[in-house]
């Protein structure tokens, strides 16, 4: 893309704020459970779901015409409109207060809290801070301070550095993350 990036046009996003609502259903836990190496079991009404419960409730949906190329939603809606094509992971924090229960209507409520720009060795970067909040109606479940990095493609000068032929000798069963709470 070579759409000139104007920062004070992004910065007008920040404030923006959407709502989603589920439900958080046993079959989830279920799913979760397995996939996090814990106890299966046979959830029900009042049972904890896994901490990482919050990232499968309440996705939004588009039809593929509102697509784009990486699959996201066209920009321009909630988040900015940055007009750079590689779209990252930048960071986080999350907060736990108390946990999902199976029968809980969630809702995540998510703030644009800033936009900024800073220049990297690949050229200029486009940071998104999004604030996401997670209730149901006994309180406060989570805070999420999520950072999105937009940048350029790679030129393809760039070359990866060859993979580790090394194998884990121990399953993947954590986040990176440090969970508070």
């Amino acid at each position: 893309m070579t759409e000139k990036l104007d920062l004070d046009h992004l910065r007008q996003w920040i404030g923006r704020t959407d709502e989603a609502s589920d439900i958080v259903t046993a079959q989830l836990v279920k799913g979760l459970r397995a996939t996090l190496f814990m106890e299966i079991g046979k959830p029900k009404a009042g049972d904890a779901a896994p901490f990482t419960a919050h990232w499968c409730l309440a996705q939004p949906v588009y039809p593929m015409s509102e697509l784009g190329p990486d699959g996201h939603p066209t920009r321009g809606g909630f988040l900015p409109p940055v007009p750079l094509p590689r779209r990252m992971w930048a960071g986080g924090e999350l907060e736990f207060f108390d946990a999902l229960r199976v029968g809980d209507e969630m809702t995540r409520t998510s703030r644009i809290a800033d936009v900024t720009m800073k220049t990297g060795s690949t050229g200029a970067l486009c940071f998104v801070s999004v604030e996401h909040l997670v209730t149901t109606p006994r309180d406060r479940i989570s805070s999420i301070a999520a950072s999105r990095l937009r940048r350029r493609q790679p030129s393809r000068q760039c070359r990866r550095r060859p993979r580790s032929t090394a194998k884990a000798t121990w399953p993947i069963r954590y986040c990176c993350f440090a969970i508070r709470r």
